[in-house]
């Protein structure tokens, strides 16, 4: 749909364009029966280009929130299995943001797609899971 909403939309504005430049009216911005059409169009066309690409904006936003906070869920998991099961001197826990995201991307590397917990949101992860 994208694509040919998009034709139809440079299409319009060729048309508009091209009236124009031969139209007196239409290059003095005055009534033109033949150009009117065609310019309503191309603003009808472009206003419904721009529309779908608010659209789409906000889902790539939504999208992009969901798979973040999917990752955090993943980073927090691990973590609180290195911090309830792990290793502990001094009475606080040995896990690290390293060490974090190491378990995180072991544990779900099927799910992250080749696109591993980094060190950022292992500490991010840590921090939560510690209570800081």
């Amino acid at each position: 749909m994208s694509d040919q909403l998009f034709i139809a939309y440079m299409v319009a504005f060729q048309l508009s364009v091209k009236h124009t430049a031969d139209c007196g009216p239409c290059l003095t911005m005055e009534p033109c029966s033949t150009g009117d059409p065609l310019h309503d169009d191309f603003a009808a066309k472009q206003d419904a280009w721009t529309a779908e690409q608010r659209v789409r904006a906000a889902n790539e936003r939504r999208r992009a929130k969901r798979r973040a906070d999917s990752r955090a869920r993943m980073a927090r998991h691990a973590a609180h299995e290195l911090v309830a099961h792990g290793q502990w001197a001094n009475g606080a826990p040995t896990a690290t943001p390293a060490s974090v995201a190491r378990r995180a991307s072991a544990m779900y590397s099927g799910h992250l797609k080749g696109e591993l917990i980094t060190t950022t949101e292992a500490a991010a992860a840590l921090a939560a899971v510690l209570g800081n």
